[in-house]
């Protein structure tokens, strides 16, 4: 797993905490399947992957309208 320039290597069990706006990556370095959980605290997804120009947006959250009685 990387932040910014930072690495580390996770085994199994162990978390890390991304704050919102880093740079972050992850990719499998033992020869196992890599099973990955993810929580986001926000209701929207936005990401910047590198070499993009634009934000990448999803999970938008589902806004419910209140139709009056016919």
């Amino acid at each position: 797993m990387w932040i910014d320039e930072d690495r580390v290597v996770l085994t199994t069990g162990q978390s890390l905490v991304v704050s919102a706006h880093r740079k972050h990556g992850f990719r499998n370095v033992g020869s196992e399947m890599l099973h990955i959980q993810a929580v986001l605290a926000s209701p929207i997804f936005e990401a910047m992957f590198d070499g993009s120009t634009e934000m990448v947006r999803r999970w938008l959250p589902t806004v419910l309208v209140k139709t009056a009685p016919a």
